[in-house]
């Protein structure tokens, strides 16, 4: 009776919170409309939806679960060839540097392999972090990150590592890269957070104190499968370039010659073997991610008990490069065959031969062990395929099948059990290299119409782009209504059946999730494009201007000569006028631009860049007196608190890179000031007292530029101040020839309203405006790409640096620093985009027609890329995937740049400036002129 009594007032209950959520949620909607552009979140939705797309194809490799490792070794009836394996890893140690000089960087190494071992290249994937390169080294293959990990964050459950199959594993590691100690069954892990880089690594120290305690050696002597890892963590806070990362370097393989030593003396059997090597390399600049081959081609030097001794030296060390070069994954397969251990279970790498200095029958056994694994994969994967509904009348790999495969494993036993060992490998070979295409081959199996998908959707957005361009222009010269959606209609209903039919197929073939989802992503991208009912005009115009951004956006990607002579031609256009007559802000202008164009040039040679590391403190002391003086010249008119907060932050983050650059922690207080400023930065412009839009704009070049400072080191800064300086004096020069500067300011103020007249945009014919449009998105990209090359984040690659965040979070901080470097890289772009929403009348009203522009420039740069091979570094990824995450992010980021520029000028575009008597105020009155105020 209670309950039947209680069923009233809680069903009236739900009643009522169900009308305040709606209530609420509509509220928050409809505000969330009102204050946000709703085509800039599709825009930005749609551009990462596709972006999903284009990484499918180059991470299609998953790794497979429910797989059993195979027999040990010793179960066999033969001895592991080591007994321990003791593993020195570092990261940012490239080849290049490791090898460099007769490898005089490692002179305490150099006479170990002088005389015995293993040395030479293994070569990575992208992206190359320290968590994708340890999981090739010990799980034997390349992981397939989600879009937004970085760092360590987000362990698979399936990671199967040779610490798995070891008996004991002892590591001592950083605490962000403890990711395999999940199915450890003996063993311990030691860590610690990661502070600043000492010269005597924690892990060797950690080790050499492991080692001294004689009961705890006494106990370990007999045991065999025992893996020491010592992570020294990564040794390149600095460009290799410097000094600093010379002497960690010098002291690093001091350190593990003494630790080799120390652990020979302390076990004394010859029964151990060593390997040393790095997760991934570093560019000339002291940065990592990307594809370039300082970042993926790392040295391992592969020494001790089992490991051959005629390699590669036939009387001396490697003088330019070594002979031995094996991918990253391999490194799996050869520790669990030194300790004899089966390889990992998702293990992709084959046992080379000739790195065991064992008798046949061994290596025939640890290779055979291998290939096992291969097939095992193989096979499983086959299965899978086979549950398919269609996988009767779809084409399958003809070279292996099941019945290939139980007839290879046969042979193998057979001839293992006969003893004759040298046939014996050449069946493994076979069986090995079957097993590695037939997984190439399924695990690219969809790649076909995943390449189809994706060329539909980015075909469909950019129909659909057009559609919107053209609705716009014609909209701004017609006072007709704009055309209504058309949300029902026969081919809207035919593509809705066609995605349903798809989903039955998909479901039925039992495809991967998101690769599915990737099949049916164009469906609903067409049924968005043709719900307008388009119109695409000027298509010729279209073609012609798609054509020229988008071999302006691709060629600087590759040639920074290219990007040099561009921006020297188009700025040069912009101002063609004043080469009549040089007046001296002429003159000033395009000494700056020169002096631009010869740095960006320079930059791509080692000599230059081996300057600016040298002289880097020096550089970064002119940036933070340039963020001081540039506004003091400039006149402009800032409260005493600014100048006081941007100022004092500048000598704490001063005083923070000392800290930094000598080796000392930067204290929490730091941390806070630097985090304070940052909030102080991008709040006090919007929500601060009512300012005049060129006021506004000065306060966002000053307290970007501060911020920018503070994210930066070296030369960085500098060329970001110089290049906005450039942009702004570009205007200004160009202003120069429209109206002298004798003209009086009160007839300037008269003439001015006249001339915004004259440059609205219903004036001009539909395809000047459409150009125009165009050229304010070409200025865009221009000016992201020239401050992406001149601050040295795209040298040949895209280069992540860590010591961005340097300031504001400690080195662990992975997540941290990625927001920090992303934030570095457009902070030039924001401040831009703020000045053509301050100066341009016309890029405030055609923003939509701009931007645009801008993503069928991007867009149609993204199609040139489905055409690249994707199979050529398989099981790696193709290098181009960090060209399509920039172009992609690109897009992404610039929207919402101007989306925080939009904020900044909420309420005060409609704020005419007062007159005054000095020529700062001419100038701000002059800025009004709309169509004036790009580049292009």
């Amino acid at each position: 009776m209670y309950l039947v009594l209680l069923q009233i007032p809680l069903s009236v209950i739900g009643n009522i919170i169900l009308l305040l959520y709606r209530r609420v949620a509509l509220r928050l909607l409809g505000k969330l409309k009102s204050r946000v552009d709703m085509w800039k979140v599709q825009a930005v939705v749609v551009q990462l939806l596709l972006l999903g797309c284009l990484l499918r194809l180059y991470f299609e490799g998953r790794p497979l679960s429910n797989l059993k490792p195979q027999q040990k070794i010793p179960e066999l009836g033969i001895g592991p060839p080591a007994n321990r394996l003791v593993v020195f890893l570092t990261d940012g140690l490239s080849a290049e540097s490791f090898f460099a000089d007769n490898c005089s960087s490692v002179p305490h190494l150099r006479e170990v392999f002088a005389r015995q071992g293993l040395v030479g290249i293994s070569r990575g994937s992208v992206p190359t972090l320290a968590r994708s390169g340890q999981t090739a080294i010990f799980g034997g293959f390349h992981e397939s990150p989600p879009l937004l990990r970085t760092g360590f964050q987000w362990s698979p459950p399936t990671l199967d590592t040779v610490f798995n199959r070891s008996k004991t594993a002892l590591c001592w590691i950083e605490r962000q890269t403890n990711i395999f100690a999940k199915k450890l069954t003996r063993g311990m892990f030691q860590d610690h957070s990661a502070g600043p880089k000492p010269m005597e690594p924690w892990a060797l120290l950690q080790l050499r104190s492991y080692l001294s305690i004689n009961s705890t050696v006494d106990q370990l002597r007999s045991e065999t499968s025992l893996i020491f890892f010592v992570y020294l963590g990564n040794i390149a806070a600095e460009s290799p370039l410097s000094q600093r990362y010379r002497e960690r370097l010098h002291a690093a393989q001091r350190g593990i010659r003494e630790a080799y030593d120390l652990t020979e003396s302390a076990f004394d059997d010859h029964r151990t073997a060593y390997l040393m090597t790095s997760s991934h390399g570093i560019s000339q600049m002291g940065s990592h991610v990307a594809g370039s081959s300082a970042e993926t081609e790392t040295p391992f030097f592969l020494w001790g008990s089992g490991v051959s001794q005629n390699g590669n030296h036939n009387g001396g060390l490697p003088q330019h490069r070594p002979r031995i070069e094996l991918q990253q994954i391999q490194l799996a397969a050869i520790i669990s065959a030194l300790i004899g251990e089966p390889p990992p279970v998702n293990n992709l790498g084959r046992l080379p031969s000739g790195f065991l200095d064992v008798s046949m029958e061994q290596e025939a056994q640890a290779s055979h062990l291998n290939a096992l694994q291969l097939l095992a994969q193989a096979q499983l994967l086959m299965r899978q395929h086979k549950n398919a509904f269609f996988y009767k009348f779809l084409p399958q790999y003809g070279n292996l099948d099941q019945k290939r495969i139980e007839s290879l494993r046969l042979e193998m036993d057979r001839q293992v059990r006969l003893g004759i060992w040298q046939e014996t490998l050449q069946t493994i070979d076979k069986a090995a290299t079957l097993a590695q295409e037939s997984l190439k081959y399924y695990h690219s199996y969809y790649r076909i119409p995943l390449l189809l998908a994706t060329m539909a959707g980015l075909l469909g957005w950019i129909y659909c782009l057009l559609g919107q361009v053209s609705k716009q222009q014609s909209g701004s010269q017609s006072s007709e209504p704009p055309e209504s959606v058309e949300l029902v209609s026969w081919t809207i209903v035919m593509l809705g059946a066609l995605g349903v039919l798809f989903s039955v197929v998909i479901l039925l073939q039992k495809m991967p999730l998101l690769t599915g989802f990737c099949m049916l992503l164009p469906i609903y991208i067409w049924c968005m494009a043709l719900a307008g009912r388009p119109c695409i005009r000027y298509g010729l115009l279209h073609l012609k201007w798609i054509l020229v951004s988008t071999a302006c956006l691709i060629v600087p990607i590759y040639r920074r000569d290219f990007l040099c002579l561009l921006y020297v031609g188009i700025v040069c256009f912009y101002n063609r006028r004043q080469f009549k007559k040089f007046s001296p802000r002429f003159l000033s202008w395009m000494g700056l631009v020169c002096c631009l164009s010869a740095l960006l040039f320079y930059l791509q040679y080692p000599s230059t860049l081996s300057l600016t590391i040298q002289y880097g403190m020096y550089l970064q002391g002119a940036s933070m007196a340039l963020a001081i003086l540039r506004p003091l010249i400039s006149g402009e008119e800032h409260g005493a608190a600014v100048w006081i907060i941007n100022a004092g932050v500048l000598l704490i983050g001063g005083y923070g890179m000392y800290l930094r650059d000598t080796g000392e922690s930067v204290p929490l207080l730091l941390h806070a000031v630097c985090w304070t400023h940052l909030i102080y930065a991008f709040g006090s412009v919007p929500y601060g007292k009512r300012l005049t839009p060129e006021r506004r704009l000065e306060r966002i070049c000053f307290n970007l530029t501060t911020l920018h400072t503070l994210l930066s080191d070296s030369f960085a800064s500098l060329f970001a101040q110089a290049l906005i300086i450039e942009y702004q004096m570009g205007i200004e020069v160009h202003l120069e020839a429209k109206q002298p500067r004798s003209r009086a300011l009160k007839q300037i103020q008269m003439e001015e309203d006249a001339i915004e007249e004259q440059n609205e945009p219903k004036t001009v014919c539909p395809q000047e405006n459409l150009a125009r449009a165009y050229s304010f998105s070409i200025s865009t990209l221009l000016y992201f790409l020239l401050s992406l090359h001149g601050t040295g984040h795209w040298l040949s690659s895209f280069t992540f640096a860590p010591s961005t965040a340097r300031l504001f979070a400690k080195d662990c901080c992975y997540g941290f620093t990625a927001f920090f470097v992303l934030l570095k890289i457009y902070i030039p772009s924001i401040v831009l985009l703020s000045s053509m929403y301050a100066r341009s009348k016309y890029a405030r009203k055609n923003i939509r027609s701009i931007f645009i522009c801008l993503m069928l420039t991007c867009n149609a740069g993204l199609c040139l890329f489905l055409f690249v091979n994707h199979d050529r570094f398989w099981p790696a990824s193709h290098p181009s995937v960090v060209h399509v995450v920039l172009i992609s992010t690109a897009v992404v980021f610039l929207l919402l740049c101007s989306c925080l520029a939009s904020v900044f000028f909420r309420g005060s575009l409609q704020v005419r400036p007062t007159p005054t008597s000095s020529s700062k105020r001419n100038k701000e009155l002059s800025s009004s002129e709309s169509d004036e105020q790009t580049n292009v």
